[in-house]
């Protein structure tokens, strides 16, 4: 057994949102960015911001601005409360 703990359901939804693009009236991701979540969740834990980015926008060198806002947004609001808790 895994000394750390899996991430839940929710924090993945709501990483696969940010990743797909969250807005009012949007609940859920596409299976594509579901399907990436935990891996997105990972590199964020690092605080590879860049890298989290690329991983986004799906390029392996470098993101597009939007994709670094998102990856900016699931550092900021969902590692740092995984950190506080």
């Amino acid at each position: 057994m895994s000394a750390t703990a899996e991430p839940s359901a929710k924090l993945l939804g709501e990483v696969a949102l940010i990743a797909c693009g969250r807005r009012e009236g949007k609940t859920r991701s596409c299976p594509s960015c579901e399907r990436k979540a935990p891996a997105l969740l990972s590199i964020a834990r690092t605080g590879a911001l860049d890298a989290l980015a690329a991983a986004i926008c799906g390029d392996n060198r470098s993101a597009c601005r939007d994709c670094h806002a998102k990856a900016e947004t699931i550092i900021g609001e969902k590692v740092r409360t995984l950190c506080a808790g």
